[in-house]
């Protein structure tokens, strides 16, 4: 799976909704992640799940999308010299063990936004005016906000971003802010006429979520093996690279660290690991460096292959 994915066929993309589907079936029939009863979107409130099965479907649909932007991401800034699907396939696997993977939410959807902020932020250029790009990728931040409300903290992170490519600008920045807030103000307007109240926590844990900590903890191992294998295959490429394909990693770093504070705050507070799912965004395109690397690709596939053995083998246990 893992050389199949790395070709140059943009054909294997159509087996990413049969990869999808056998996690839903696993999941259908063994209701290893409990459908919730709501559905919690921040500021919009909470929607109540009438047809669980229509929830399934669409956050698959989600997940799917949001592995097809982050591979046009990968192939269109030539993170290496050749096309590869594999960041797409990582995406999928990765967010199977994840609630948001079988429950359409907030959470996901906010993944939605800040790939499209990924997006705009790779189309900024050192020599030329990017106001409308800072404007666009904010404006998305802010949607992705109104839907997961702690990443307004988070705001300053995204203009560091911003200037891993661009000197800063007076005008840029205030764009930046406009657009962030835009949606915040509208999402805040409903807030108030609703009266409903935003709640942090995103799972009740009407199920035994021991079983999921566990998960978290098999597979962080796991992952981090394979990262460390994926960081000497970035340090290799990146020492050929262009200075502009060295920013752009840059910025995933940022993303990077901004996911792990997310996931280490829902942990503190919460003892959920629901926010670690953002580190899957970042971690997806990471991860794609390890298989390129000769020596170590094959240390990095048996890994891959561990996860995704194990991703089929929890709905078991």
């Amino acid at each position: 799976m893992v050389r199949l994915f790395s070709g140059n066929r943009a054909g294997v993309l159509l087996l990413l909704p049969v990869l999808a589907g056998i996690f839903f079936v696993l999941n259908h029939y063994t209701c290893y992640y409990t459908q919730e009863k709501s559905s919690n979107l921040g500021f919009w409130g909470e929607t109540v799940v009438i047809y669980p099965v229509f929830s399934a479907i669409g956050a698959a649909l989600f997940v799917l999308l949001n592995a097809i932007m982050i591979n046009r991401i990968y192939n269109n800034n030539e993170f290496l010299e050749r096309n590869s699907y594999s960041s797409s396939m990582l995406y999928v696997v990765l967010m199977s063990f994840y609630h948001s993977f079988y429950h359409l939410d907030g959470l996901l959807l906010t993944h939605t936004f800040l790939i499209l902020m990924m997006s705009q932020l790779f189309r900024l250029n050192q020599h030329e005016d990017g106001r409308r790009h800072v404007f666009n990728a904010m404006f998305l931040a802010g949607v992705g906000a109104t839907f997961h409300p702690p990443l307004i903290a988070l705001l300053p992170f995204f203009f560091f971003m911003v200037w891993v490519i661009r000197p800063f600008n007076f005008r840029e920045f205030f764009l930046g802010i406009l657009g962030f807030a835009i949606p915040m103000l509208y999402a805040s307007v409903y807030l108030w006429y609703s009266e409903h109240n935003i709640d942090l926590k995103l799972l009740d844990q009407i199920t035994d979520y021991k079983n999921k900590q566990t998960d978290f903890l098999v597979t962080a191992v796991l992952f981090t093996l394979i990262f460390i294998l994926s960081v000497f295959s970035i340090r290799s490429r990146m020492q050929k690279s262009s200075i502009r394909l060295k920013k752009l990693t840059t910025i995933l770093w940022w993303y990077l660290l901004v996911a792990l504070l997310l996931g280490c705050i829902d942990l503190f507070f919460f003892r959920q690991i629901e926010r670690f799912s953002f580190v899957m965004i970042p971690l997806s395109v990471f991860l794609t460096f390890s298989f390129t690397n000769k020596s170590l690709g094959i240390f990095a596939t048996i890994l891959f292959y561990a996860v995704f053995g194990y991703s089929i083998c929890k709905f078991f246990f």
